[in-house]
């Protein structure tokens, strides 16, 4: 392909991914809001960024190893979440987008404001 028509593509494929992120936005918003529906939870799916364990994540958020493997089922079968072949997980929203959790405690990484 010549340089023109991969910039056009890049811009098709933008505007389409602008459309389906505003068609998307209520939808994703009530999966996130049925799959974490504690602040607990939130603050687990926040941590999942790829780079932490599930124990990292247990420990940080005093969840129980069964609940947060759960959690983590829970969310790659509803696509909110990702499983890599490492076996780390990455959560595929962030959810101050969706208004769901304005005043994260924790961070990506396990750390604090």
């Amino acid at each position: 392909m010549n340089k023109q028509s991969d910039e056009t593509l890049l811009e098709v494929l933008t505007e389409i991914r602008n459309w389906i992120r505003a068609a998307a936005h209520g939808p994703v918003k009530t999966l996130l809001e049925a799959a974490l529906p504690d602040k607990k939870s939130r603050s687990a799916y926040l941590m999942f960024d790829g780079t932490v364990s599930v124990e990292q994540v247990r420990a940080a958020c005093k969840m129980s190893p069964n609940a947060v493997v759960a959690l983590t089922s829970r969310c790659v079968a509803m696509g909110l979440m990702e499983a890599r072949l490492d076996k780390k997980r990455v959560r595929l929203f962030d959810l101050n987008d969706f208004g769901l959790f304005p005043d994260a405690e924790i961070k990506a990484g396990g750390k604090g404001e």
